[in-house]
């Protein structure tokens, strides 16, 4: 009965690590360079794998708003993704948010943040558009740059 037990319990740890390190240990960006693969293959699930929960409730409002679903509007090619691979630098991980910056060649680089969820790495386009705001606003203002 005891080598049975244990046995028990040495499955149960076994299962518990191995669920464990079956979480993505992808980098903040190999998580981008993921998604942007993604997005040329309008493979919208690996895509929605790539975002935060608050991006998706985002893309899910925008959605709405524009009367069709997520996986429509993550498949349009409003944006035209280049078959190379944008510069990107300077990944920035503090806890539980990252940054990432991607060269942008009309605006230098743009800094892309993330945030970890359930162990992966996500990106929060929810929070690149807070910061976008911000940075508009304090455009708008006289004086300020």
């Amino acid at each position: 009965m005891k080598i049975c037990n244990s046995i028990v319990i040495a499955l149960v740890a076994l299962f518990i690590f191995g669920c464990n390190a079956a979480q993505s240990t992808a980098s903040p960006t190999e998580t981008l360079k993921t998604f942007i693969e993604a997005s040329r293959k309008k493979d919208v699930e690996t895509i929605k794998k790539s975002l935060s929960k608050a991006s998706l409730e985002m893309a899910e409002k925008s959605a709405q708003e524009h009367s069709t679903t997520v996986d429509a509007l993550l498949k349009k090619d409003d944006v035209q993704i280049s078959e190379q691979l944008p510069e990107i630098r300077n990944e920035k991980i503090e806890g539980e948010t990252a940054t990432v910056e991607i060269k942008d060649s009309a605006n230098g680089y743009e800094t892309l943040p993330f945030v970890k969820e359930n162990g992966s790495w996500k990106i929060a386009f929810d929070k690149y558009q807070e910061l976008m705001q911000k940075k508009l606003a304090q455009e708008s203002i006289p004086g300020k740059k």
